[in-house]
């Protein structure tokens, strides 16, 4: 227990008439008692060492966590939030220093997961002794009369019995729980029609929404926050494949909106590169660079190397998009330079790994269409192609579309019509617009050449529309 109430003097702490007291100790005032803090050394030990394996924290390893989280929380650092170290938590946790400033109580409760400060056996001397004072007498139906008067030592425990009643907010192994889930849509997301993604990620924001606007732990309030940015990315996402293009903007917009305010780096980066995806497909190539030039802001603050290969690469391709060749060799090499550095737990929508590595040559196969290089293309993209699980049907259709191109590129038109056919007929379980989009572009480019024969492609494509129209109208709120 946590004592800090007045001292009935002994006659230890009597004073001898040089004013020192016996035994030569100098004398400690009645509320400066130091008792270990057990609250705050057994939360640290709850905790595994980042460096360690089967291990607890150590206090150094807790000094760093909180130095790193001081550093989020207060970027331009004043004093009372400068750096800890060990023997700073080893005073509190000796209980020699009780109240420290409070950008340094936020960081430890963001690290420790504690709710309040009292939940960590932190308080203010002062402010508790104040408290005592004004007690008095208990009266006869409160619950320290009803135990014989017994005075407590002091009102910080009962402050701590009281917390540990009323943790507020959603729990860990919920809140983890969720994150799991969105983890799992993300995977899946290749292989889910867009309807079923769009039921998903609503059921899943919808829980997330209602914790939000619950009070919670600070660290898990940031969680909720990135939670709900990826989910609602990922719900973007699947509006822009049904063609929702203006809801699927305000969407991104909100999570890029919530990314930056939570300081997820990676996931703002993400986010603006997937936004600029639509603008891809609209052909408005400006704005696709504005975004994907967000995105590489985002991820000049703190990113992985997985999300900085693909925005990279995105960026090749707006280059190719405008024909310059060397913006797009500058880029690319910039993209294979940072995936040699990629991992597939960074993984996020879009993303394809080939041999554990970021897979860049869809992105390189489509760049050297635009530049008017269809046997370079061709062999890139088949690669890429080739390299994805035949259940992700949408990215393999979309790869043999490019390919279809290609052909056409190369004078090969018959080949681009049953590249073309095959595409659709493998997609029609699940119609995405960009695979609309880009077997209408095929059948006008096949048409340009050969009039009887892109006239093959208006069954198939009309098929494919009415599809995606009975999807998106499925998919409606």
């Amino acid at each position: 227990m946590l004592i800090c109430g007045v001292r009935a003097r002994t006659g230890r702490d009597s004073y001898t008439p040089t004013g020192r007291p016996e035994g030569g100790q100098m004398p400690r005032h009645p509320d400066a008692v130091i008792t270990p803090n057990t609250v705050l050394s057994d939360a640290r030990r709850r905790l595994d060492s980042p460096l360690r394996p089967g291990q607890r924290m150590s206090r150094a390893e807790l000094a760093d966590a909180v130095n790193v989280t001081l550093d989020q929380l207060y970027p331009g650092r004043r004093l009372t939030a400068h750096y800890v170290d060990f023997r700073w938590l080893g005073k509190l946790e000796r209980g020699e220093h009780r109240w420290p400033s409070e950008e340094r109580r936020n960081a430890l409760r963001h690290v420790l997961g504690a709710a309040t400060d009292a939940a960590l056996g932190l308080y203010s001397p002062r402010r508790t002794n104040e408290r005592i004072a004004a007690e008095g007498t208990p009266s006869p139906g409160s619950l320290d009369g009803m135990f014989g008067g017994e005075r407590r030592g002091s009102g910080v425990d009962l402050v701590e019995f009281a917390s540990a009643l009323d943790q507020p907010g959603i729990g860990s192994s919920e809140l983890t729980a969720a994150e799991l889930a969105c983890e799992g849509l993300d995977q899946d997301f290749a292989r889910t029609p867009p309807d079923e993604a769009l039921r998903m990620t609503q059921l899943l924001m919808k829980s997330v929404f209602v914790h939000l606007r619950r009070r919670q732990t600070l660290r898990h309030h940031e969680r909720l926050v990135k939670l709900a940015a990826r989910l609602a990315g990922l719900h973007a996402w699947a509006c822009f494949d049904i063609s929702d293009d203006r809801k699927a903007e305000r969407w991104y917009e909100t999570a890029a909106s919530a990314a930056h305010d939570a300081k997820a780096w990676g996931l703002g980066a993400w986010l603006s590169g997937a936004q600029s995806l639509i603008e891809w497909h609209r052909r408005d190539l400006g704005r696709a660079a504005e975004l994907i030039d967000r995105g590489i802001y985002f991820a000049g603050h703190g990113s992985d190397a997985t999300t900085r290969a693909w925005l990279y690469a995105l960026q090749a391709r707006a280059f190719a998009g405008t024909g310059n060749q060397d913006g797009f060799e500058n880029s690319y090499a910039m993209a294979e330079r940072a995936a040699e550095h990629s991992s597939e737990r960074d993984r996020r929508h879009g993303m394809d790994f080939a041999q554990g590595i970021l897979d860049l040559r869809y992105y390189c196969g489509t760049s050297r269409l635009l530049l008017r290089q269809p046997d370079q293309a061709i062999t890139e993209l088949t690669g890429s192609r080739d390299a994805l699980p035949e259940s992700h049907t949408k990215a393999r259709a979309v790869l043999t579309l490019f390919l279809a191109d290609a052909a056409v590129e190369s004078g090969d038109p018959s080949q681009a019509i049953s590249l073309t056919e095959h595409a659709l007929a493998s997609t029609i379980h699940q119609p995405i617009v960009p695979i609309l989009q880009q077997s209408r572009r095929i059948r006008r480019l096949v048409h340009q050449r050969d009039p009887a024969a892109g006239g093959k492609l208006d069954d198939p494509i009309l098929a494919f529309s009415d599809a995606l129209t009975t999807l998106a109208s499925k998919a409606e709120p």
